[in-house]
């Protein structure tokens, strides 16, 4: 038996409470999509399951088809969380996570409560459970650089760090007084390699001065 226009609205509500939970965690790191985003992806992704199951009964339209285009599509909504600078590429697992929250809705839709809520306790263990063991293995360098603008220092700087496989978390840049200050969280970066590229630095006239902090232990 088909079920009831009731059971149908429930089923996009559920998907819309999934989506939020999962977009939560990216609003509180302040992400370039957040809890909006990922609850409308879920209800749309539920949405699309459902006209595509029920819109058509009673021929020989297959429900799959339309889900299958839903993921092609989130592939797109992805791609425009990420960002590119410079050697580094950002909002990979936000673009994750969308497509997440697609999943959670496509079942949902579906009726299959108990799979999308098991789904989704798994995927925000992994979220925020895997987040401090990632901060032990990827120990984060800060390297804070002021230069005379204009020589182009910074290409060297990125290929350099490309160079021995290290990559930029984060970087702020300020300018005041013809100076110009530039704060990197470097990922991949120590030991020798750390002090190739500080010698490097230093070595350039436009530098003005090159200093080195890392981040406390965390417990």
């Amino acid at each position: 038996m088909p079920p009831t226009e009731l059971e149908l609205v429930l089923r996009l509500v559920v998907a819309a409470v999934l989506g939020a939970a999962l977009g939560v965690e990216r609003e509180v790191f302040q992400k370039t999509a957040g809890l909006r985003t990922h609850t409308l992806v879920a209800v749309g992704a539920a949405l699309f399951t459902i006209a595509g199951a029920y819109a058509f009964e009673g021929s020989d339209v297959d429900p799959t088809r339309v889900a299958a285009q839903v993921v092609t599509g989130i592939g797109f909504i992805g791609a425009g969380a990420m960002i590119r600078t410079g050697f580094t590429v950002s909002g990979i697992t936000t673009a994750a996570t969308l497509w997440f929250a697609a999943a959670l809705g496509l079942a949902t839709g579906f009726g299959m409560y108990l799979f999308a809520s098991v789904a989704l306790a798994v995927a925000l263990v992994i979220m925020i459970g895997f987040a401090p063991v990632r901060s032990r293995i990827h120990k984060v360098q800060r390297i804070e650089l002021q230069y005379a603008p204009g020589h182009g220092t910074m290409t060297p700087l990125f290929q350099s760090l490309n160079a021995v496989g290290a990559k930029v978390h984060n970087m702020t840049l300020e300018e005041a007084d013809g100076i110009r200050t530039v704060s990197l969280e470097v990922i991949g970066l120590g030991g020798d390699s750390l002090d190739e590229v500080v010698a490097a630095l230093r070595a350039r006239d436009e530098v003005l001065n090159v200093s080195t902090t890392a981040p406390p232990e965390a417990d």
